[in-house]
C-alpha cells in the first residue's frame, strides 16, 4: 500500500491563535451569610435613626452639648460605615455583571447615599455648637426630621432592591432574611 497524499504534507507547527475571552463571573448564590454583614449595617443605621429621632422629639427641651455631640458622633460613625459596607457588599456581588436594568437601581442607591452624607455632614454641624440657639431648634428638628426619613427610606429601597436584583440567586434564607427586614421596618413606620 502506498502512502496517503496527506502524509507526504508537511506538517505545519503553526502557534494556535489564542483569543482573550472576557472574564465572566461566577454566578454566585447570595447567601444569608452573605447578607449577614449588610443586614446588620441597617440595624444600626436604623437604631441611629431612633436616636436622631428622639433626639429631635426632645428639642424644645434644649438638650445639652453632651447629648448633642454623641448623636452627631453616632451619625458620623453611621453614615461613613454605612458606605463603606453596602458598596463592598454591591461590588463583590454585582461587579462585573450585565444588569438588565440594576444598573439604574446601583446607581440610585449611591445617589441615596451621597445626599444622605451631605444632609448628615450638615446636621452634625449643627449639632456640634456650643450652645443651641433657641431661634434655631425648629430648623434643628426639620433637619433631623429629614435625615431619619431619608435614612430610613434609603434602607428600605436598598432591602428592595437587593430582592429584586438578587432574584434568583438568593438563597430561601436570604430572601426570607430580606423580607423580614422590610416587614419589620413597615410595622414600626406604622407604630
Amino acid at each position: 500500500m502506498g502512502r496517503s497524499r496527506l502524509e507526504d504534507r508537511p506538517v505545519d507547527n503553526k502557534p494556535i491563535d489564542r483569543q482573550v475571552l472576557p472574564f465572566r463571573r461566577r454566578w454566585h448564590v447570595i447567601a444569608e451569610v452573605d447578607l449577614a454583614p449588610l443586614l446588620a449595617d441597617h440595624a444600626a443605621v436604623r437604631r441611629m435613626c431612633r436616636s436622631v429621632e428622639a433626639l429631635a422629639d426632645r428639642l424644645a427641651d434644649v438638650p445639652g452639648p453632651e447629648e448633642r455631640y454623641a448623636v452627631a458622633d453616632q451619625i458620623e460613625r453611621c453614615i461613613r460605615d454605612h458606605v463603606t459596607i453596602t458598596s463592598a457588599f454591591l461590588e463583590r456581588m454585582f461587579a462585573g455583571q450585565d444588569l438588565a436594568f440594576g444598573g439604574g437601581l446601583l446607581t440610585r442607591i449611591l445617589l441615596d447615599q451621597i445626599a444622605d452624607g451631605v444632609h448628615a455632614e450638615d446636621v452634625i454641624e449643627a449639632l456640634r455648637v456650643d450652645v443651641l440657639d433657641p431661634g434655631s431648634v425648629e430648623t434643628l428638628g426639620y433637619m433631623l426630621r429629614c435625615l431619619f426619613d431619608s435614612c430610613r427610606r434609603a434602607l428600605d429601597f436598598e432591602e428592595l432592591a437587593l430582592l429584586s436584583l438578587g432574584g434568583p440567586r438568593l438563597s430561601r434564607d436570604a430572601r426570607e432574611a430580606l423580607e423580614h427586614v422590610l416587614d419589620t421596618s413597615a410595622a414600626g413606620a406604622a407604630a
